[in-house]
């Protein structure tokens, strides 16, 4: 049962891995968007409404782009780092 329950920790683990990268890559970008739009560019800048809603989808999708970024460069070096699993002759 143990050896079991080891089996599935690799695999646990991934996933809570992908499960907390899609919360950061869903909530990282639409925080920017409203914290730039309201700090940065309504408060600080003072432009139209219009403008800094435009500005601030594009400081949103450029953190998007950051984050999904991250998340491809840890899955390319975490399986680089990961030993092959040896394969189970029947």
């Amino acid at each position: 049962m143990i050896e079991g329950r080891a089996n599935d920790l690799p695999d646990f683990q991934i996933f809570q891995t992908v499960v907390k990268y899609c919360l950061f890559i869903i909530i990282v970008p639409v925080s920017s968007f409203f914290l730039a739009k309201s700090l940065l560019f309504d408060g600080l800048l003072r432009l139209e409404p219009m403008n800094s809603s435009v500005y601030s989808a594009v400081v949103a999708v450029i953190v998007l782009h950051v984050t999904l970024a991250l998340y491809i460069y840890r899955a390319y070096h975490e399986a680089e780092k990961a030993p092959a699993k040896p394969v189970k002759k029947d």
